[in-house]
């Protein structure tokens, strides 16, 4: 995980996830428009669930929103478009969480309960081979 990408992932845990109870289970960043004056917008796609102790719901919720990343600042963009609106996907079974965060582009982080359920239900990226499974959240490397 590059430094842009550990920076989004400490703001997501910052603003969504202040008392620990959100689990995220994948998430994927798409640079998706560049201005010459502006800092470049990117779409970031995000599957979560909720977390009671070592228990993970079997359901996650997803949303698109978007941020602009520069050398010494990661801040949310274009809010109107995601913050008030529900969840693109509600409640689904956390084994379509990666494919479908897959589906913007490769995530930079999936948890091993997103690759465990993914890979028990045949999710083709995911495989026994470390090679295959090459972005998995860092600690389960």
């Amino acid at each position: 995980m590059n430094e842009a990408q550990k920076g989004l992932l400490s703001l997501l845990e910052s603003t969504f996830n202040p008392r620990g109870e959100i689990h995220f289970l994948a998430i994927a960043k798409k640079q998706i428009q560049v201005h010459e004056k502006e800092r470049p917008v990117h779409q970031v796609r995000v599957a979560l669930t909720f977390q009671e102790g070592a228990t993970v719901n079997p359901y996650y919720d997803g949303t698109d929103l978007f941020v602009t990343i520069s050398e010494d600042s990661i801040q949310f963009t274009l809010e109107e478009e995601w913050a008030e609106s529900p969840p693109t996907i509600e409640g689904s079974p956390i084994e379509f969480a990666l494919s479908w965060v897959s589906q913007l582009t490769k995530p930079f982080y999936v948890s091993a309960e997103a690759l465990a359920a993914a890979k028990a239900n045949n999710y083709p990226r995911y495989g026994n081979s470390p090679q295959v499974n090459s972005y998995q959240e860092e600690s389960q490397r």
